[in-house]
């Protein structure tokens, strides 16, 4: 894992598409409707700065998660001119994979109540930013893949295995031990370094995996991930499937 790979996970599981005006949100039922709506927002603001590691320096760095009203906003910068510029060059990309990400069954909730998402990420000199809004609307307009049949799956299984064994850095705190395809599973394996901080692993990988193999993933692919110590001993293990992107 490089360290360009390890800042963007947070940051791009985070990355929205979207818009939800100022007038829709005057519209938005009663004042204790809006207000109860802002102490969400509020509290959604507070858990990301409690769960967020601030790694100052970092290619990409989280500096900090606010809210005003019913938005939610969250501030980072690219302290890597070159990470910044792959991320603006493939935009479109990354804002369907993450309106994909956060308009799934289980995130949903609210941005159904009304709750909006605001992303920037801004450029090393601060001269320039990524701006995103991401709202219930958004998730409307997301194209509805179909499900691939078994031995398409089985292909893409293969593919991303192949893939993720060759992308391995042996350096890594989460080092993949091997990955491996069997019937539209890939099955992985992960060296979980002592010396790792324990952050909320099922969380970190499920949003860079999602964000990553979202193309995969939408048409059945599922992963399965291991986390054991180098002795052996079980650390944690779960599934990432279409219902947990």
């Amino acid at each position: 894992m490089t360290p360009f790979r390890s800042s963007t996970r947070i940051f791009t599981a985070l990355i929205l598409g979207g818009a939800m005006s100022g007038a829709a949100w005057s519209q938005t039922g009663n004042d204790q409707d809006r207000k109860a709506l802002a102490e969400t927002a509020k509290a959604i603001a507070l858990t990301i700065n409690a769960n967020t590691q601030r790694t100052p320096g970092a290619p990409i760095a989280f500096e900090s998660a606010t809210s005003h009203d019913n938005f939610v906003e969250l501030r980072y910068v690219a302290n890597d001119a070159a990470a910044f510029a792959r991320l603006k060059a493939s935009v479109d990309k990354v804002r369907l994979d993450k309106a994909s990400y956060y308009c799934n069954d289980s995130r949903i909730a609210y941005l159904k109540q009304g709750v909006v998402m605001h992303e920037i990420l801004l450029a090393p000199n601060r001269s320039d930013k990524l701006d995103f809004i991401f709202d219930r609307e958004s998730c409307d307009s997301l194209p509805r893949p179909n499900l691939a049949d078994p031995k398409t799956l089985a292909d893409f299984a293969i593919t991303v295995a192949k893939a993720e064994n060759e992308t391995t850095d042996k350096n890594s705190v989460f080092r993949i031990d091997r990955a491996v395809a069997h019937q539209g599973v890939v099955d992985e394996r992960f060296i979980f370094s002592p010396q790792a901080n324990r952050i909320n692993i099922v969380g970190f990988f499920t949003g860079y995996y999602c964000s990553k193999y979202r193309e995969f993933i939408s048409q059945g692919l599922v992963f399965h991930h291991s986390f054991v110590l180098p002795d052996g001993s079980p650390v944690v293990d779960f599934t990432i499937d279409k219902s947990r992107c």
